[in-house]
C-alpha cells in the first residue's frame, strides 16, 4: 500500500459522519478497533435491508481497487464561469461489481464525492490533503446496472473556487 493510499485511507475516518447518519436514519457506532462511523441496522429500514457487504465501502482498503478498471466516463469539475478546478473519474472493479467515483483537485481543495447506480448511492466526504488525489465510497453495481459519479471541490473564498461536475453513465 503506497503512503498516499495510507494518508487518504487515515484521512476518512469521521468525514463520513453526515452521510451515514443520513443512511441509517440517524443511528451510528463505531467500527471496531478503527474509530471509522459505520452505519448501524435500524429495523425497518429497506436501504439497510438491501445493502450489499460492499455498498459504502473503501475500494482500497477492501482490496476491490486491485481490479479497477476505467470505465472511460469522466467529467471537470468546473465552478459558474466555466473554469476548471479539477476531474471526476468512474471506476468499476471486476472482481468485487462495484463503482466509486476518484477526484484530482488542487491538494487544498475539500469536497464530496458520490456515486449512483440504480436506486442507491454513496457519498463522500474529502479534506484538503492527499495531493489532491481522492476517491469515494462504492456502490454495488454487477454487471447490467449503471452507475455514475458526481463531484465537488471547493478551495479558498468566494464563487470562483467551487465548482461540480457529474460523469456520464457507463453500463455493465
Amino acid at each position: 500500500m503506497s503512503d498516499s493510499t495510507i494518508t487518504s485511507t487515515t484521512s476518512r475516518t469521521m468525514a463520513v459522519l453526515g452521510t451515514i447518519a443520513a443512511l441509517a436514519g440517524g443511528v451510528l457506532t463505531t467500527g471496531p478497533m478503527t474509530g471509522t462511523a459505520q452505519a448501524a441496522p435500524v429495523a425497518g429500514a429497506a436501504a439497510q435491508a438491501s445493502a450489499h457487504p460492499y455498498d459504502g465501502k473503501d475500494p482500497y482498503r477492501s482490496g476491490c481497487a486491485r481490479t479497477k478498471v476505467n470505465t472511460g466516463k469522466k467529467a471537470s469539475l468546473k465552478n459558474e464561469v466555466g473554469d476548471r478546478l479539477g476531474t471526476i473519474r468512474l471506476y468499476y472493479s471486476r472482481h468485487c461489481g462495484t463503482n466509486w467515483g476518484e477526484v484530482s483537485v488542487s491538494e487544498s481543495g475539500t469536497g464530496t464525492i458520490t456515486v449512483f447506480a440504480s436506486s442507491k448511492s454513496r457519498s463522500f466526504t474529502y479534506r484538503a490533503g492527499n495531493g489532491g488525489h481522492h476517491w469515494g465510497n462504492m456502490v454495488h453495481a454487477p454487471s447490467g446496472v449503471c452507475a455514475k459519479a458526481t463531484g465537488s471541490v471547493k478551495f479558498g473564498i468566494g464563487r470562483a473556487g467551487k465548482g461540480s461536475g457529474t460523469t456520464g453513465r457507463a453500463c455493465g
